[in-house]
């Protein structure tokens, strides 16, 4: 990213006021994108599905924080955020510095109301009591750390004024440490989110192609845990430099990639509505599978083989209707056979159709699974 930017941005004097512009330039066009992507995930699910959720209302929080956390880069690159410290005035390098120290807490707080949104979505689609145990583990285990990082961004120095004006007495805690635990607990959540659903999504009875599909829209994460894995040079060269005012650049930008990129990565998947509204044959397919078993060797194998159906019958369909609630995709409608004195044997049959994404005409999505058990009369 540094040498695109650099294209963009011709490196200047080395004591220019330049560098804070490229920090503030590539904060806003990140934000901005991210704004757009929230919009059009709440128009996708307020006007076109007419549902929404808390996780809704958790990623609309971690955009203003994110927001937030933009003008007070603005305020920084207004106090000359990138020219040598030396050269600054003790009170231009202050408030440059105080701008800082409330920064830090609002990163740390669009980051956690974004994973919040992802758990969130994850307790509601999937129904697994274990699965959402382990979610409200990973949600508690976030939510301790958010607080730790927010409070310690606060009062990172005793007395809090001591982070902006280092003449006063006093003492802080190591930046560097603080600032890479944080990071650490911030890549081993978004690695936490990325594999959780996955064991979920591997049972799903659906064809090998449309599950990959599936699992690749959760999957695209990883590209949050990419960028903040970059991050961690910045932070290193700050925490380590006297010279706060032109080594913040780096870490600037490169912690609001981190931020709008976890916003934009869990609203993605919403977007599907729009996108085939827009682009009707782009998403649609026709194709559908069956899988058909017919037992007839005996009762014992009847009785074992409709349990089994049954059990997977109800967990498929309340998976399945929250997935078609959430991510418009898949839709399982269940019928109860009627008994039938015709029949001609002496079991059951277990008839599996579906149709993903059919498209009947732009906006109207049919999807259905109709599993069809036929018993025979009774004797």
């Amino acid at each position: 990213m540094d040498d695109i930017l650099h294209e963009i941005f011709p490196r200047a004097s080395d004591d220019g006021h330049e560098r804070g512009q490229r920090a503030l330039v590539v904060t806003a066009v990140l934000t901005g994108i991210a704004a757009l992507i929230v919009g059009m995930r709440l128009f996708a699910r307020l006007g076109l599905m007419k549902i929404t959720g808390r996780e809704d209302w958790s990623v609309l929080i971690a955009l203003i924080f994110s927001i937030i956390y933009l003008s007070l880069v603005a305020a920084q690159y207004h106090y000359k955020m990138g020219t040598h410290s030396t050269l600054l005035s003790s009170d231009v390098l202050q408030n440059q510095l105080k701008c800082l120290w409330a920064a830090i807490p609002m990163y740390n707080a669009s980051l956690a109301f974004t994973k919040f949104s992802i758990l969130l979505q994850y307790i509601r689609i999937f129904p697994a009591r274990s699965f959402r145990l382990a979610c409200y583990i990973v949600m508690a285990v976030v939510a301790t750390y958010s607080a730790w990082a927010i409070v310690s961004g606060y009062v990172n120095c005793v007395p809090v004024a001591k982070f902006w004006n280092h003449d006063l007495p006093g003492h802080c805690l190591n930046f560097e440490a603080v600032w890479f635990f944080n990071a650490s607990m911030n890549i081993a959540t978004d690695v936490i989110l990325l594999a959780l659903p996955m064991p979920q999504l591997l049972n799903l009875q659906l064809p090998k192609t449309q599950k990959i599909a599936l699992m690749g829209v959760f999957a695209i994460g990883i590209l949050v845990v990419v960028t903040s894995i970059l991050r961690l040079s910045s932070l290193r060269n700050v925490a380590q430099s006297t010279d706060t005012s032109y080594s913040n650049v780096d870490a600037a930008y490169w912690t609001a990639a981190e931020c709008n990129v976890a916003i934009i990565c869990a609203c993605l998947p919403f977007l599907r509505p729009i996108i085939s509204s827009i682009f009707p044959k782009l998403l649609s397919t026709n194709s559908y599978n069956r899988y058909t078993t017919n037992p007839r060797t005996g009762n014992t194998r009847n009785t074992r083989n409709f349990t089994a159906s049954r059990s997977q019958r109800q967990h498929t369909d309340l998976f399945s209707q929250n997935m078609d609630k959430d991510f418009d995709m898949y839709s399982i409608n269940v019928e109860q056979g009627k008994r039938s004195s015709n029949s001609s044997f002496g079991g059951i049959e277990v008839t599996t159709e579906m149709t993903v994404m059919q498209e009947t005409k732009v906006g109207e999505t049919v999807s259905e699974r109709r599993l069809v058990i036929e018993t025979p009369p009774p004797s």
